[in-house]
């Protein structure tokens, strides 16, 4: 230990902690006087625990942070009598301790999570769909269950590019460099949604209007629809403005029910009279 105390607040609750920056465990102080020691809630025991303590249902994800806190607690050997006590210090240590943070990624895709500098891309439509499938599973009674630890590193695994020092290891991480290092991909690949894109949805004239000149900007460009709501203004205009040139309308269809000799206006008729 390092010898310095210090007090955190949790949920109302203040408690006496050490940390241990060399075991990367903390100590702290119970209200009847003896030390307890918290040790590092890792990489690979932070994905496991999400996976038994996080739910898919139909409203989304829910979190049972009494179950993860105990399985925190149990990691370290902490008595079962102290669990009630020391359980809200427990899901801070395992989720925000450290103090690492959640950051979004730069523009060029880097990202500080504590000891080491991570490179993100964002993943393929195809690639996420493996992920899922690889994930869900069939249960005995039919219904379908989601591994969140293997859809989690499904996307950890398509989204780093690279990581300085590059020979680290995530393994290493802890809990809450771990929680900082999926927001940070999630957040590169799910950057939320903007205001075109419910605008583009809607069924108003200025919705569709929207709506169809993006395609029409993706289909003659190849571009994304991201990528036609960040182009200047003036360059989209002059875009615009040469596909109303190079683009031959699609020729006027015949009216309905013309048939016969008026669908031929040039037509001569000749009549034949019997002598």
């Amino acid at each position: 230990m390092d010898g310095e105390a210090r007090i955190v607040e949790v949920d109302g609750q203040r408690f006496r902690v050490r940390f241990d920056p060399l075991e990367g465990s903390l100590e702290v102080e119970t209200s009847g006087g003896e030390p307890v020691r918290l040790l590092a809630f890792r990489f690979d025991a932070y994905l496991a625990a999400l996976d038994r303590h996080v739910y898919v249902g139909a409203e989304g994800l829910s979190f049972d942070p009494g179950a993860f806190s105990r399985e925190v607690l149990e990691h370290s050997g902490v008595p079962v009598a102290l669990f009630a006590e020391l359980s809200p210090l427990a899901l801070w240590w395992a989720a925000a301790g450290s103090g690492a943070g959640p950051r979004e990624p730069a523009s060029d895709g880097w990202v500080d999570v504590g000891p080491v500098r991570v490179q993100l891309r964002p993943w393929t439509w195809v690639r996420r769909g493996r992920a899922l499938s690889a994930s869900v599973s069939t249960r005995d009674d039919g219904t379908r269950a989601l591994s969140l630890e293997r859809y989690l590193r499904e996307m950890l695994s398509a989204s780093i590019v690279a990581t300085e020092p590059s020979a680290f290891s995530l393994e290493s991480l802890s809990g809450p460099e771990t929680a900082a290092l999926i927001d940070a991909a999630v957040a590169m690949n799910i950057p939320g949604e903007r205001l075109e894109d419910q605008l583009s949805r809607s069924r108003e004239p200025e919705g569709q209007a929207l709506a169809h000149l993006t395609l029409r900007l993706c289909k003659a460009l190849g571009w994304t629809p991201s990528q036609v709501w960040e182009a200047p203004a003036a360059e989209v205009d002059r875009l615009l403005s040469l596909l109303d040139v190079v683009e031959v309308p699609a020729p006027a269809a015949a009216p309905a029910g013309a048939s016969g000799l008026a669908s031929h206006p040039d037509a001569v008729v000749i009549q034949v009279e019997e002598g």
